[in-house]
């Protein structure tokens, strides 16, 4: 039965999701009636599937990922208020947490580890915690959740959205940022898609089932943006060397300097072909962000009163 719509109709199979981590591979379990997925099986520990590079990126791709971060930042503060108290759950490089602090907003998040937890203290300043919704009291404590690219990495995304919920008061605002499942992207990619990202990403969204979660968490949703420059252009273009039988995530692996198994001559190869192929992928994902078919949701909720 789907945890999200409880539809109890057979499950769409998509089998051989590689991780490319590890080259392990998974299955995923999807529902047809609201597109939620869950990857399958979920490992015991994911410990070993965040490499030692996770999320470092080299300095050029830093350089522009922050200012992207930040530019995002800029236009959530333009439709929220002056002054506030923001949480984010899986704070990450903590650019984010940093900017809400820069505007005057009292800013705290959380981490998976200590080692992560203090990557991100050091970049923002803001105050850390290692865990997650459950370490904060429930309460009107927040004026702003952010959760983002955080759920799809959350094995029961309806008790977080719940628990969110519980620590927002009435009329508290919740920003999510997730893969879109139901993307041009997604479908055209199909096993290979980057945003897949099995295992670490143990749960997968169309706007539907994340409007449905949200609905029975006590929110509302009130916009759904589906741009995203730091993102979606890098899928497309992953997506078309996968399809023409590269590395599985190449083009990621360079940029976190992270080992490769192809050989210096395929490496310039795909480089080369990125150029061509990120001309193509940056129109159609202006196309799919106009139609509401991009590859990241950026989903806007209030908490009902």
């Amino acid at each position: 039965m789907c945890d999200i719509c409880g539809d109890a109709g057979t499950a769409r199979r998509v089998e051989n999701v590689s991780d490319y981590v590890t080259g392990d591979r998974f299955s995923l379990s999807q529902c047809r009636r609201c597109g939620f997925a869950r990857t399958d099986p979920i490992p015991a520990s994911l410990d070993r599937y965040y490499a030692d590079r996770y999320r470092r990126f080299s300095p050029l791709a830093a350089w522009v990922l922050r200012r992207l971060y930040l530019r995002r930042v800029d236009g959530w503060l333009s439709r929220l208020p002056a002054r506030g108290r923001v949480l984010e759950i899986g704070s990450g490089t903590g650019w984010m947490l940093g900017a809400f602090r820069a505007r005057g907003w009292a800013a705290i998040g959380s981490e998976r580890s200590v080692a992560s937890a203090a990557v991100s203290r050091h970049a923002s300043g803001a105050a850390m915690f290692v865990g997650d919704l459950s370490a904060v009291r429930p309460g009107a404590t927040c004026d702003l959740i952010v959760m983002f690219h955080v759920l799809e990495h959350l094995a029961d995304p309806q008790q977080v959205l719940s628990e969110a919920a519980a620590r927002l008061g009435p009329g508290g605002t919740l920003v999510l940022g997730v893969p879109n499942i139901a993307s041009w992207q997604a479908r055209a990619a199909g096993r290979h898609w980057l945003h897949l990202d099995v295992p670490r990403h143990l749960v997968h969204f169309t706007p539907d089932a994340l409007e449905r979660a949200l609905r029975a968490s006590g929110f509302r949703v009130t916009r759904i943006d589906f741009t995203s420059l730091e993102h979606d252009p890098l899928g497309w273009v992953q997506a078309g060397l996968s399809r023409l039988g590269f590395e599985e995530a190449l083009i990621l692996k360079v940029l976190i300097r992270m080992p490769r198994r192809s050989g210096p001559v395929a490496t310039v190869a795909a480089l080369l072909l990125a150029i061509p192929l990120g001309v193509v992928g940056l129109i159609l994902a202006a196309a799919s962000w106009r139609l509401g078919a991009g590859a990241l949701m950026e989903v806007w909720a209030t908490r009902e009163v």
